[in-house]
């Protein structure tokens, strides 16, 4: 395969960001682990990594010139990844040039130790002492992981959740909280409409826009609070980057991938704005990125790709190039006493995630929400069922996995099977190899790894345009054990 175009130009940019200015003096907040690596040394004293203990003792270090050591390096790779499609050096590949997008900015990367208890504590705490940073000019928070702790699947409004809590100061003070929507339709929850939320399309790794797709299994709908989601869209596969990851291999470069790349790609492009622009505030820069973005013609994801092109254009011309889809109306789901009756399918969602949460719901009332016409309600339904009980309900889930057509609620299907599956359901695993959610061809993997000897391996691919060739093997091997039989 020939390498991917730079992202700048796959983003819409006419020439390559200035390494020098893109971003200057805009600070940028992080929220993640970070390795240490050689690629970000001439970042020097603009990077920062600040962490936040159990006790709340913060400790803040210049991570530019420090060892890796003997530290488990594969911890930390995404945050630094993160921080390479911002700010990485220029180089070239077949003659073009890769840079990242805002490699002037200051950069802050914000480690609470997430996905622990007290995590959102840690979160507000760090981030408040990061606010009062005299200089630091802190502009953009990239939250690539705002669910924090909370199920993906039970429903809930945005309020509730920690990382909402810990982050409302930095929202009330007019800073751009920029996150990820999700990789896959597996969840139901998705960020609050105060952050600017970003989904993935499959650009198949070139500028051409005749050549993009929408990502199959992409996440995109309505969150607790009745909000369509995600904002905007940008790509999602094969986000070039210098070699970076712990396993060496002989490869040149390194692939950021999925939604945290995409978030990461829109965070830079808001630096580059904000520092071009500097009159621009966080409302005006939303509107400006939406207005001027590309729809996807015939997609229920009204969500536009981000084009910087057209937005620069309109930033120097003072003109709206033209607006952009509006995404679907969203209407506010008032109150906390919602009935599983509703007509409308968030407030059936919100009190079915009560009921499961609460374990005041039969197994037979699952099944009955598992036939809903909601995809939302059906998700919460099979992922409280869990897995078949007995041999009549996993004919039962098999039945409906072939059925279904929501990618999230197939996955939770083929979750549910995977457990107490055995040898004799490899006919039926096998032909899900090709299917285009992730959760049930990881499904298929984890399924023919239980069977090392007897069975071919399926190697996994986040590539949509791969998925048949990598299932190939398997498909194979399962025509020939038919006929063998």
């Amino acid at each position: 395969m020939a390498f991917p175009d730079p992202t700048w130009a796959r983003l819409g940019f006419m020439e390559p960001p200035d390494f020098h200015n893109s971003g200057h003096n805009i600070g940028v907040v992080i929220i993640d682990k970070m390795k240490p690596h050689h690629t970000i040394r001439h970042l020097g004293d603009r990077i920062k990594y600040v962490t936040v203990e159990n006790d709340l003792t913060i400790n803040c270090n210049n991570i530019a010139f420090q060892s890796s050591g003997e530290l488990d390096e594969e911890v930390g790779e995404h945050g630094l990844m993160t921080i390479l499609t911002l700010a990485h050096k220029p180089f070239f590949l077949e003659g073009k040039t890769h840079v990242g997008l805002s490699p002037a900015a200051n950069f802050i990367v914000l480690d609470h130790g997430a996905f622990r208890e007290g995590e959102g504590e840690r979160l507000k705490y760090g981030m408040d002492w990061v606010l009062k940073q005299p200089n630091w000019n802190i502009k953009i928070i990239l939250c690539t992981g705002w669910h924090a702790s909370d199920n993906p699947v039970l429903l809930q409004k945005t309020h509730k959740n920690s990382t909402v809590q810990a982050l409302n100061s930095a929202v009330q003070r007019g800073l751009m909280v920029i996150c990820s929507n999700g990789n896959t339709r597996l969840g139901n929850i998705m960020p609050p409409i105060e952050y600017f939320t970003v989904g993935g399309f499959n650009d198949r790794g070139k500028a051409e826009s005749h050549l993009h797709l929408p990502y199959p299994d992409e996440p995109f709908g309505k969150n607790g609070d009745g909000h369509f989601r995600p904002d905007i869209l940008a790509p999602r596969v094969y986000l070039t980057l210098p070699f970076c990851e712990s396993k060496q291999r002989e490869e040149q470069v390194s692939y950021y991938w999925g939604t945290s790349g995409a978030a990461t790609l829109v965070t830079g492009i808001a630096a580059y704005l904000f520092s071009k622009y500097p009159e621009l505030d966080t409302k005006n820069l939303r509107s400006k990125l939406i207005e001027n973005a590309d729809p996807i013609e015939d997609y229920k994801n009204n969500a536009p790709r981000i084009n910087v092109g057209n937005v620069i254009h309109s930033l120097e011309m003072q003109v709206n190039l033209k607006k952009a889809n509006q995404c679907v109306s969203s209407v506010r789901i008032a109150g906390d006493d919602h009935s599983i009756e509703s007509l409308n399918d968030i407030e059936r969602g919100l009190a079915l995630s009560k009921l499961v949460q609460q374990q005041i719901v039969t197994r037979q009332e699952l099944w009955k929400y598992a036939e809903d016409e909601s995809d939302v309600v059906r998700k919460i339904a099979v992922y409280a069922l869990a897995k078949p009980e007995d041999e009549y309900e996993r004919r039962r889930y098999w039945k409906r996995l072939s059925e279904e057509s929501e990618g999230g609620v197939r996955g939770w299907y083929a979750h549910g099977l995977l457990q107490n599956t055995n040898e004799s359901e490899v006919s039926k695993w096998i032909p899900c190899s090709t299917d285009s959610n992730w959760a049930v061809r990881w499904s298929v993997s984890e399924y023919l790894a239980r069977y090392v000897e007897s069975f071919p391996q399926l190697e996994k691919t986040h590539d949509p345009d791969l998925i048949q060739e990598k299932a190939s093997k398997v498909l194979q091997w399962l025509k020939k054990s038919k006929n063998l039989m």
